[in-house]
């Protein structure tokens, strides 16, 4: 018994020594293949990181490209001839005969305004006032009130405006370029060229304009094959302006004339002095995206506060788009088949254009029994635009261009995501179909330097709004100047406006007393410069660590604390500066407290504006939240940046680096 026993014995150590065994190579075998697979989801991540933040490099275009028809003429006129806008008598009497004999519509569901589309009823009144009310013969000599001109290019007759202003020799003449895009026309620019050409106030220049039709668009000739894009486009319209004798020029574009005038910003740099678009977009950029989406779960993020509703939540912004965007897959996809629809019906025509303009100026005009279209243009302004479509036929040519820009060829451009150091600014309107703030925008335009907040107004700014337009652009290029330096002295321009500044030094301040400030007054100290809050939960430990650190190395270090009231994190700023000299005084404080400002938004103040430029956020650079935290060196030179997570005192080792 003893020896069977002793064998069973052993052979249950054996079997618990095995089992041992196995369990620790199991645990070896987990755990290699945790460490494999973390290695390898690193890798991965890498290169999914590498592969959306390196830069493509610049696609090769052929500057010379034929768009034309063959055979090619071997000696082809290259002049610039004077173009005549004409509405000829066949094709006025041809379109009476079809507004006359237009079968009668469906009418409207009750009480649906434009939801359903462009309102039967509504477009009957257009239809009619544009059979027995448009004046053609004046709408003729409208047009041509501005010189036009056609020219052959890359094998294209390209139709331009050319407006040139007639100013006092005081009055510096620049040109610039003005773009449309789909479903506009150089129409839009006819309210806002008397502005552009007129001096005003502040400004000592004025605009010589060029205004062409896109190839395919109205006057000028449509390419004879496949393949002109974008890019291409933008090839076509740069070889134009060489071509009138301009090196150099500012661009104002929106919708296709945004993408445009960004194209020819990144792929002729030098040849652009300043870009100003209405519609500031990265349409294909991947971290654009990524960005947006990431701002659907946490917006303080990627917008600021008060712009948060002009991007979520983002399922409303997504569903009026989709919404809107159904002729854009239409014309990207069979763009022939619509403009056969178009081409043979002027109500056609003028309902799937109109409707554009209802809904792309306030979707909430879609609610109206006349898309609230009247309030802001009139039917003959309206008409004029549809006229430059049906008099030429070109709306099958024109809608071709989104085949020609969501197509594999033209997005392995990754144009959008090429930088490019063109000065830019931007004015956003309220309805434009999509918003997206100044960080996102940095990702390509690298001079971003302004973005000009509209509460109203939608997608045809230069239409709609000309004013508004037309003061933006003087704003725009009296900048642009500055930043080339080619007004007045370096010593004249303002740095802060700019966003050009070397040093907080450049800039003035308010204390809290409303006393000027000139910054150059803390060279050679370590500063750390916090923007705070008195009735916030962070309040009570940032103020005695800030406290602390002012006590500890104000003297023994040349440390000092700037500290800026603010109350757009949770209005926990709202008292007067009285209020706030009181509560810094009871609390002890003995660190310099300036005057209440705004750290983000267009009113944002200008140093604030450098210190999140030079050292900007995670996800953008504007502050997220009371107690953001800046430390600048001894050469006033911003080096880090800390969020309103990070207690004071923590902040002992990084100051320590600049004593």
């Amino acid at each position: 018994m003893s020896n069977k026993q002793s064998k069973k014995n052993e052979n249950k150590k054996k079997y618990q020594q095995n089992n041992k065994n196995k369990t620790k190579t199991s645990l070896f075998s987990f755990r290699k293949i945790v460490f494999i697979s973390a290695i390898l989801t690193g890798l991965a991540s890498y290169y999914v990181y590498q592969a959306i933040t390196t830069p493509p490099d610049l696609p090769k275009l052929d500057l010379n490209e034929y768009w034309g028809p063959y055979p090619m003429k071997l000696n082809p006129d290259l002049s610039i001839r004077p173009y005549q806008i004409e509405f000829s008598d066949v094709m006025i009497n041809d379109l009476k005969e079809r507004l006359l004999h237009r079968r009668p519509f469906p009418p409207p569901l009750e009480n649906t305004g434009f939801t359903y589309g462009f309102n039967s009823h509504f477009m009957t009144r257009v239809l009619d006032y544009w059979q027995n009310k448009y004046n053609f013969k004046e709408r003729e000599d409208f047009f041509n009130k501005y010189d036009h001109y056609m020219t052959n290019v890359q094998g294209l007759d390209i139709h331009y405006m050319h407006v040139k202003p007639n100013v006092a020799g005081d009055i510096k003449v620049v040109p610039l370029l003005l773009l449309h895009g789909w479903p506009g026309s150089i129409r839009e620019f006819y309210e806002i060229i008397p502005k552009l050409i007129t001096p005003r106030v502040g400004h000592d220049f004025v605009f010589e304009i060029i205004a062409p039709s896109l190839p395919g668009y109205g006057f000028s000739q449509a390419p004879a094959r496949p393949g002109l894009g974008p890019a291409e486009m933008a090839v076509v319209i740069s070889n134009l302006m060489k071509r009138i004798g301009h090196e150099k020029y500012y661009i104002q574009g929106g919708d296709a004339g945004h993408l445009l005038g960004s194209i020819i910003s990144t792929v002729f740099p030098d040849r652009v002095l300043g870009f100003h678009t209405n519609m500031p977009m990265l349409w294909f950029h991947p971290l654009a995206h990524f960005y947006t989406l990431l701002g659907n779960f946490w917006p303080k993020l990627i917008v600021e506060p008060e712009l948060e509703s002009r991007m979520y939540p983002w399922s409303e912004h997504v569903a009026r788009l989709i919404e809107e965007s159904g002729y854009l897959h239409l014309q990207a996809t069979k763009p022939d088949t619509i403009g056969i629809a178009l081409t043979e019906s002027p109500a056609g025509l003028a309902a799937y254009i109109l409707d554009k303009f209802c809904t792309m100026t306030n979707p909430s005009n879609k609610d109206s029994q006349d898309g609230n279209l009247l309030p802001k243009y009139s039917l003959t302004h309206l008409l004029d635009n549809i006229m430059v479509y049906w008099s030429t036929n070109s709306m099958t040519t024109a809608v071709r261009l989104y085949a020609e820009t969501f197509n594999k060829r033209a997005l392995s451009m990754r144009l959008d995501e090429i930088p490019t150091v063109v000065p830019t600014w931007g004015i956003k309107f309220k309805y434009e179909l999509a918003y997206q703030p100044d960080s996102i925008l940095k990702l390509k335009f690298k001079n971003y330097l302004h973005s000009t907040m509209v509460e109203d107004g939608g997608h045809f700014a230069t239409f709609e709004n000309p004013d508004i337009m037309a003061t933006d652009i003087f704003d725009a290029v009296k900048t642009f100047r500055e930043f080339h330096n080619v007004v007045g002295n370096p010593q004249d321009i303002d740095k802060s406006k700019l966003e050009k500044p070397e040093t907080i030094y450049d800039f003035t301040v308010k204390d809290i007393y409303g006393r000027d400030v000139k910054l150059d007054k803390y060279k050679g100290f370590v500063l750390l410069i916090v923007n705070v809050a008195s009735q916030c939960g962070l309040t009570d430990t940032n103020y005695n660590q800030l406290n602390e650190l002012y006590e500890k190395y104000a003297k023994s270090r040349d440390f000092r604390i700037l500290a800026f009231p603010c109350n757009q994190f949770g209005t926990q700023e709202p008292g007067s500066a009285k209020d706030i000299l009181k509560f810094i005084q009871e609390r002890g404080v003995k660190f310099d407290v300036f005057e209440k400002i705004e750290v983000n938004g267009e009113n944002s103040h200008p140093l604030w504006t450098f210190l999140k430029r030079t050292q900007s956020g995670t996800f953008g650079d504007f502050i997220k939240w009371n107690f953001s935290k800046f430390i600048v060196d001894k050469n006033g030179i911003p080096v880090e940046r800390f969020g309103p997570n990070v207690n004071p005192l923590d902040l002992e080792p990084y100051l320590a680096k600049y004593w």
